[in-house]
């Protein structure tokens, strides 16, 4: 696979015409949020040498790393620190969150503030190189908040499921 450009790329690309970028599915992400059930792809960005995942992990200083599977439409991203460079299905994450902007506008639904902690599990989560491999579940409630750096309201919130399986790229 070509290097890869900073994943927020992905959200320049898709204000561009199509025509200039191909966009590849590579994964799914299935959610029941609010009686509703929703799929949305994980995707691959390409312009020409520029290569931007919505599905990868950051490999930080001090042994930490944080994985980030985003919807292609940057709608729905289910973050997770942990405390490893190479965690596998049973590492407990530091942190984990969701984000869902259903219409793609500037009010959230998030599960960082809710009342109830995100429950996250992989049945898979592999690394092999430069790529890797997640499959899981998540569930727990996402809180609305009105506008971008707002606080969830913890009394506004509803439940959310859903699951993953999709690749993911290592970002170092």
């Amino acid at each position: 696979m070509k290097p890869f450009a900073f994943p927020f790329a992905v959200f320049i690309a898709l204000a561009l015409p199509a025509h200039a970028w191909e966009i590849e599915e590579i994964g799914t992400i299935e959610i029941v949020f609010a009686d509703e059930v929703i799929e949305k792809p994980t995707v691959i960005v390409t312009n020409g040498d520029e290569v931007s995942p919505t599905a990868f992990m950051l490999l930080t200083v001090g042994n930490f790393s944080n994985l980030s599977l985003m919807s292609g439409d940057a709608n729905f991203v289910i973050d997770a620190t942990f405390m490893s460079h190479t965690p596998g299905p049973d590492t407990v994450a530091v942190s984990a969150s969701v984000t869902y902007s259903p219409d793609g506008n500037m009010q959230f639904w998030l599960s960082e503030g809710a009342p109830e902690a995100l429950d996250l599990t992989f049945t898979t989560l592999t690394i092999d190189g430069d790529e890797g491999h997640a499959v899981g579940n998540f569930s727990g409630l996402l809180c609305f908040a009105d506008g971008l750096g707002a606080e969830a309201d913890p009394g506004n919130c509803r439940p959310v499921e859903g699951r993953f399986d999709t690749p993911f790229f290592i970002e170092r």
